[in-house]
């Protein structure tokens, strides 16, 4: 340890400090400073300026906090703006999978009853800040929740179209087959009588290919009266299908078939004025006009038959 003078005046001399004197000193110093401390806290003194640096340190981080909060708030604003776009590409995806899109008001609901006025407790401009951040976080949650829902919905909708479009009957089952009597009311040819005529009869040669007109499962082959023999194909979806009067049947029954698959040969059995085919189209028990689910320009054995179906 160094040591330590003080001028004397009585001995006119530099003088050193003795060890025990040097440390009651600086002993008496801590203690002076500790009081010191101790009463300007108690007085509401602030001796070493501590309390005003701590005052600006605080000072600094709210204004940096407000500013990460007024940032936060403006990010949020964009995120509905992003939101408020995804529910108009909703309302679009859900009319192009036949589904109803969802109401304003049914929207609306999705994203009420948020709290606004919180009280944080702290200063109005960050109380203000946080609830409106609060807020925001709140209704994009909501949002986010909805439109995921609705996706979901979406997806579901669409996966069953793809079922119900390939089971649909939607190919005449004989290609370029002319239609020589149509579906509805007519004077019966051989009973000469007005009759309802449940399906469609086209021109075939005997032996022409007769196919499947959408997927499903051959549920009865076999001689039915004036129809003579039959071919009936469940498809599922509250739709089934008739080919009378063939002359050979190529399925059993319980197989599946594929749209456009060759089901049987046209022939001229039954109640018949010449070689054609007879056709019927049933859809929840009602028999319905065949011709109304042709479509044109498809491929029996391909995908061209889909794209026909999304644009009518």
């Amino acid at each position: 340890m160094r040591k330590i003078y003080y001028y004397s005046k009585r001995d006119l001399k530099y003088k050193e400090i003795g060890r025990g004197v040097l440390s009651l000193a600086m002993v008496a110093l801590m203690v002076l400073s500790s009081l010191l401390t101790m009463f300007s806290g108690y007085l509401g003194l602030d001796v070493f300026g501590l309390r005003s640096m701590r005052a600006e340190s605080i000072a600094r981080e709210n204004s940096v906090l407000k500013a990460q909060l007024a940032s936060l708030n403006r990010r949020m604003d964009s995120f509905q703006l992003v939101m408020k776009n995804l529910a108009k590409s909703d309302d679009q995806l859900r009319t192009s999978v036949n589904l109803p899109t969802i109401p304003p008001d049914v929207r609306m609901v999705s994203v009420g009853g948020v709290a606004e006025n919180a009280d944080y407790g702290v200063s109005g401009d960050a109380n203000r800040l946080i609830s409106k951040a609060a807020k925001s976080l709140e209704v994009l949650s909501r949002e986010a929740t909805l439109q995921q829902d609705s996706y979901t919905d979406i997806l579901r909708k669409y996966n069953q179209n793809q079922q119900l479009f390939a089971h649909i009957p939607a190919i005449d089952p004989i290609r370029g087959g002319i239609i020589t009597d149509g579906f509805g009311m007519r004077f019966h040819p051989i009973l000469h009588m007005r009759l309802m005529h449940d399906g469609i009869d086209l021109v075939a040669d005997v032996g022409t290919n007769v196919h499947a007109t959408g997927d499903g499962v051959v549920t009865y082959v076999g001689p039915r009266g004036g129809y003579g023999n039959v071919v009936e194909i469940d498809h599922g979806f509250g739709y089934s299908t008739l080919y009378g009067h063939l002359e050979k049947a190529l399925v059993r029954e319980g197989q599946k078939v594929k749209r456009g698959q060759v089901i049987a040969l046209s022939g001229d059995t039954g109640l018949s004025t010449g070689p054609h085919l007879h056709y019927e189209v049933i859809k929840n028990g009602i028999h319905v006009n065949p011709a109304a689910y042709f479509f044109n320009g498809r491929d029996y054995n391909g995908s061209d038959f889909y794209s026909g179906l999304a644009s009518k």
